[in-house]
Order: C-alpha cells, then structure tokens, then sequence
C-alpha cells in the first residue's frame, strides 16, 4: 500500500525505529512491555496526521503518524493487503470524522473486529455533544471519542497511553485465558457456573460431551443437568447443591451416574464453590464435571473378580443379590424405572455328567456362559446362579418386552454344537423371567417368582421361555387338577392316537417317474378334553412323566397301535406297512413292558418286524447297560429298535455300535438347516455315512419344505417323515388316505 506524500511525520530523530513488540510472556513486566522505541499510529478519515504529529513530538516512546485511505485500511486488515512503507507493526487506529452516523459506526466496528487494535475517534462536534459521541463510539469498541477542537499534547498522549495499557492488559487476558483453556483440556473437565441470581446455568462445551449433548441446544437452567442423572442419584446431588449454597457445606463435591448420548450410565464428580456478595449472600455458583468411568470400572472389575465363579468367570449369586436389591429399591422409588430378571438353565446337564463326567461336563457348561457373555455385550448383566444356571439382570429397560428378545437371542447363540470330549454335541435352555411390573419388595420375591418361571419353561417341554405371571404361584394346585384329569382320561377313553405318514421314494424308470409311497407311520398320543378339544402333548404328558401315568399311558398306546396296524392290514391288505410307537424313560422301567408286546403280538398275529419302537439317545444313555439288555430283549422278539431325535444326545457317536437298534431318525433341527448347499448339508450326510457304514435304515423328521426332501434323496436318505408330506391325523383320516391308494 502507498502513502500519501507528506502524511507521514516522523517523531523519532531518524524517523526508524525498532517498532512496538507486543509481548505475551508472562513474566514480562509492563517497564518491559513499554521499553523505548517506536510505535506507529494510522490515521484514517480526514487527515490529521500533521496535527497529532506536532502534538506527539515530545511523546515517548516515540509515535510515527501514517495517514491511510478508508478503503486500503481495511484492506490490511480483511483482505491481507500489505502495509506500505514506514509502517512496521501499527499499534493504534486514530478515525477522524466530521459526524458519527450510522454508516460511519459500521465501519468502525467492522475495523476494530478485523484488526484488533484500539481505536480512537476524533469528532469535529460542539463540547454539548461530548458525551454522546463517546457513548456512541465505546459502543462499537473505540476506546474514546476526543473533539477535535479539545485536542491537547497531555490529552492525546493520555489516551495513547490508556491504549497501550489496554494492549498490554488485553495480552494479558488472553495468556491467562489461554493457559487456563489449556489446563482444561487437558484436565478432561466439564466446567459449569450458576447464576443464582438470575437461576441461570453455563455449561462448557467440555460438559456437553460428557452428558453427550454435543453442539446440541441446551437450556440454561439446572434441572437440564438433573434430569440426566440416575434416579438413584439425583436427590442426593440436588441435597449436596443445596446444603452449600445454604452454607451447610464448605464445597460441593459429589460422585453421581449421568446418562449418556448413548442410553448408558457414566460416572462423574461434581467438585463446586459458591462466591457471596458482602453480606453472604449466595449470588453464583462455579465448578468443574470430572469422568470416572473409567476409574469405576476398574474398580467394579476388581472387585467383582475377587467374588467371582471360578468355572465361568463371572460374578457369583451374591453380586447378583447385592445388584437386584438395588434395582427393586430403585424401582419403587421411580417409576420410570424398570427391570427384567432372567434365569437361564442349561438343559440335560445330568445326561453330560452321566456320559462324560464331570470334568467335561463343567466344560460344556463354562462353553455356553462364554457365549452368552460375548453375544449379549455390556447391557446385559450375566451372573452364575447356582447349579446349572445362570442369571441375567437388566437395568433401566424401556419395556419389559425387551426380556423377550434377549430371550430369543440366547436361544439361538446356544443352539450351536459345542464339543465334548472330542465329540460333537447340543443342547437347549430353559429360560425363566420376570419383571419390576410386579412391584417387588424384596429380592427373595424376584428369585421365587424367576424359579418358578424357569420350572414352568422346563415342564412345558424345556428348549422355551416363559414370562412369570401371577398364575405360576398357583400352578402346584393347577398341575394336581390336571393330573387327576389326566387319571380320569385314562379310565374314561380320552386318550387318542393320532398317525403321521412315513414315506419312501419308488424308483421309476426315470427320476421324473420315481413317486411318493407310504412307508409306515409314526403313533403319537392327544388328549380329547371334554371341554378343552384336543389338550397339547407338551402339556401332558411332562405331567404323566413327572407322575409315572405315563407307563399305564404307554401300555395302552402299544396295544392300540398293534390293533389299529393289525386291522390296516387286514382292511386293505398292505401288510408292508410299519408303525412306530415312542418309549419315555419311565416305560423303560416298567415291568410289565415285554409282556404286553408279547400279550398284543400274539393277540394280533402281527408280523413284529413291521412294529417298531421308537427312543431318544438322553433315555438309552440312562443306565446303558440295563438298556442294552432291555433293547435285545425286545428285538429277539422281531420288534425294531429304533434311535429318535437322532444327534442331539450326547454319545451318538462312542456308544452307537453297543445299542442293538436298527434304524436312527435324523432330528428335525438338522433338517431344518438344510437350504440345498453343501455346507448345510454336513451333518446329515455324516450321519447317512455313519448309518449306511453300520447297517442301519434311515428316517428324516421334519420335513417342510421340497427341496429338503429333495437334498436329503440324493444324500441316500431312504424314508421321509414331515409336514410337507403329511400332519399327523386320526385313525379316520388314515383310513380315508389307504383307501384312496386302491
């Protein structure tokens, strides 16, 4: 930028000098910072630069007077434009003016923002309006307004110096707030400052992150800090605030749990003090929000690690005690908060004792806790409960529907094989659950009415969920009305048999002439309530089990079966077809069990060869060797044997060729996985392999779908049983279907 000739006067001697270096040194002293040499001062508007040269002659430091245009000024400074000759570092703007309007005062400000230097304005206006001006012009940021006319060496030189001060302290200022910013961030701190006066609240930006806000708006008010801390929290936070403002405290310093962007907990300390005004008077309130989440958690690990379960790894039944004490008082504190308890029990852990011992067993167990913890993730909190169960605790839940999902999910993680003893294996879970719904008083009465849930869900079949309901507290004197339902059914007739078809695939010449053909059939048992219609078998029978109905149930259901075979023959002269009828664990004890397939055989006439009964792995692994002897008793007298539920016992594969069956049936869980690739297929054409390498037959159950027939044929699979090939279905319909085959 060029000067205009002859607008610059020269103070010092030979019009250089070293210029004015603002310092920012915190140990430099203001003797320091006003050292001798020389400072330029610009002139803009009209120009007296002339004028304020002549009455700065004397001033030191000494001052070099530039003039520069409006518009090359506040290029400088906005538009990077750079200084002309002379000027080495400006220190002061002089704006002289005829009048102070609106336009003019724009300026100013937009100037004094862009450059950060004080600025000074020079009126040519009457002493009365004095005043005014400079009300005007520290308005916009100027440090004064001098009239032209008042102008005096000690005047001017008064305000030069007032600015230079202003610099200095400004510098000041800024170092201070500087290193303080610093000293915040790197403490990590939230800082916050209360107005009592006005019930207004500052919070950092710092504090925004803590609380998860962000940029996010924010009300100004104390209760936007309160309504994000734990219920179990916030009243006590709210007594500590109060109590030292009251002056019952001499600082506020309290730890609380805060909720985040993200729903979770997070711990913060609160450290506060209050500035009274003369009297006392509480007038603000500052202080500082620190994150121990971390610190806590390090601290909840050590400790829970010291009281946890040695063979799982986690926290132990009283940690889950201590945990749901706290959750029942908070919820009958708060209303809008809501737990779920869950409890979790591993299926046919005695059979995996039995069979593998206890070691192994252990292992399985520790597997299927390693998963659940690792599937479920942090908001899940999972205990060892005793036994065979685990625990889950959920805190702070918007529904106590979400127990369900959790539910679901635990299902399926624990549905995969897990190895034992160098074998693969499965099992299901149990799953029982309840909720603060129940205004709970004490912890004795989550643990009662969960049990009593997870009893239910292993009564009604095990591999299931259910959700405590107040019915459960009564379910001893419902289950006693059923059984004696159930003994009245016996004597009354009520007990049917229903028939699911089993199908082979007749060959023809080509595959698109091969047909379906029946096999056989599979009896299962229904209840005909008189009032209720058909009552499902995974309620009754669990009931007949538990009682030992079942061995009279079972002696009926063989003499049924071989009857209603008998006569299927004899009908329709299909003398090939087969029936299979399912042996319990407790008909495995009857005593009475060779007789009566001796007594019905020689009643019937019936080839034995064509009945066939029907046991899961988990009851020929009970006490193997009196199964075995069992089982070759009754296959001496023609009847096959037959392996259900085929691979989801536990020694499929090691005690397979000890056991005189003859056939095994692929469980449908195996099935169901089948979606025509390879590598859905590897455990059924293992299990195909392994029976065609020992001479068995073999039956899929399950089948829902096409294409699963369709890969299980090609497989070598040689009979079919499921939906998509038929329900099961009264004798009737049986009848009407054989008949239809003529």
């Amino acid at each position: 930028m060029a000067l205009r000739s002859g607008t610059s006067s020269k103070v010092s001697e030979d019009g250089r000098g070293a210029g004015h270096e603002r310092s920012t040194r915190s140990n430099e002293s203001e003797e320091d910072t006003l050292a001798p040499g020389r400072s330029d001062l610009l002139v803009t508007g009209e120009d007296l630069s002339g004028r304020l040269s002549e009455l700065l002659v004397g001033m030191q430091p000494q001052v070099a007077v530039h003039y520069v245009d409006q518009d090359e000024l506040l290029a400088i400074f906005t538009g990077g434009a750079v200084p002309g000759e002379g000027i080495e570092e400006p220190e002061i703007i002089v704006v002289a003016v005829s009048l102070l309007d609106m336009a003019t005062l724009s300026w100013m400000r937009r100037l004094i923002a862009s450059s950060r230097l004080p600025m000074l304005a020079i009126v040519k206006a009457h002493a009365e309006q004095r005043s005014a001006l400079r009300r005007r012009a520290q308005e916009v940021g100027a440090i004064d307004c001098l009239l032209y006319g008042e102008l005096t060496p000690a005047l001017l030189e008064a305000v030069i110096v007032h600015a230079r001060n202003h610099i200095h302290q400004s510098a000041r200022l800024a170092e201070l707030r500087d290193r303080f910013s610093l000293a915040i961030r790197g403490a990590r701190d939230g800082m916050w400052e209360w107005d009592l006066v006005r019930s207004r609240v500052f919070y950092s930006q710092r504090w925004r992150e803590l609380m998860g806000i962000g940029s996010g708006p924010v009300e100004p008010t104390i209760e936007s800090w309160l309504s994000l801390v734990h219920p179990q929290d916030v009243d006590d936070l709210r007594g500590n605030l109060e109590n030292h403002i009251k002056g019952l405290l001499p600082v506020h310093e309290h730890e609380h749990r805060v909720r985040d962007s993200e729903g979770d907990w997070r711990w913060v300390l609160s450290r506060g003090v209050v500035h009274r005004d003369i009297d006392g008077r509480a007038m603000r309130m500052a202080g500082s929000l620190t994150d121990l989440t971390p610190y806590r958690q390090r601290e909840l690990n050590i400790r829970e690690r010291s009281r946890e379960d040695k063979l799982t790894k986690l926290p132990d039944r009283p940690v889950l005690f201590e945990r749901l004490a706290r959750a029942v008082e908070l919820a009958r504190a708060h209303e809008d908060f809501e737990f779920v308890v869950m409890l979790v029990e591993v299926d046919r852990m005695t059979q995996l004792r039995d069979s593998y011992g206890v070691v192994e067993a252990d292992a399985a167990f520790a597997t299927i806790a390693a998963r659940l913890r690792e599937a479920l993730g942090s908001e899940c909190a999972l205990f060892r409960f005793e036994g065979d169960k685990l625990a889950i605790l959920l805190e702070d839940v918007d529904h106590p529907g979400v127990g369900t999902h959790v539910a679901d999910q635990i299902h399926r993680v624990v549905a995969d094989p897990f190895e034992v003893a160098g074998a693969l294996s499965f099992t299901t879970v149990s799953i029982g659950m309840t909720s603060s719904a129940h205004d709970y008083a004490k912890v004795e009465e989550v643990i009662s009415d969960v049990s009593a849930a997870t009893d239910t869900a292993r009564e009604r079949g095990r591999n299931r969920h259910e959700i405590f309901d107040t019915s459960m507290r009564i379910e001893a004197r419902t289950l006693l009305a059923l059984e004696m339902s159930l003994r009245q059914a016996i004597d009354e007739g009520e007990l049917r048999l229903h028939y699911q078809p089993i199908y082979t695939i007749a060959a023809g010449r080509t595959p698109e002439e091969s047909r379906w053909v029946i096999a056989g059939f599979e009896a299962l048992m229904r209840w005909e309530h008189p009032e209720r219609g058909l009552v499902s078998p995974g309620e009754f029978i669990p009931i007949a089990e538990d009682t030992g109905l079942i061995i009279p149930m079972g002696r009926w259901a063989i003499r049924q079966a071989a009857r209603t075979l008998h006569g299927w023959h004899e009908e329709f002269g299909r003398t090939n077809l087969s029936l299979s009828v399912n042996l319990s664990a407790k008909q495995v004890d009857d005593p009475l069990l060779l007789e009566t397939i001796d007594t019905i055989l020689a009643e019937t006439s019936l080839d034995p060869a064509c009945f066939k009964l029907e046991l899961t792995e988990s009851v020929m692994m009970d006490r193997v060797d009196e199964v075995t002897e069992l089982l070759q008793q009754i296959r001496s007298r023609g009847v096959e044997i037959w392996i259900d539920d085929f691979g989801t016992g536990y020694s499929s594969l090691s005690y397979l060729q000890r056991f005189p069956v003859d056939g095994l049936k692929i469980d449908r869980s195996f099935v169901m996985q089948l979606d025509g690739s390879e590598r859905s297929e590897a455990m059924v054409r293992t299990i195909i392999a392994l029976a065609q390498g020992l001479g068995l037959h073999v039956i899929a159950e399950g089948i829902e779908e096409r294409f699963q027939a369709e890969q299980l044929g090609r497989l070598g699979c040689e009979r079919f049983q499921g939906f998509m090939l038929g329900k099961p279905m009264p004798e009737s319909r049986i009848r009407e279907l054989l008949a239809s085959l003529d």
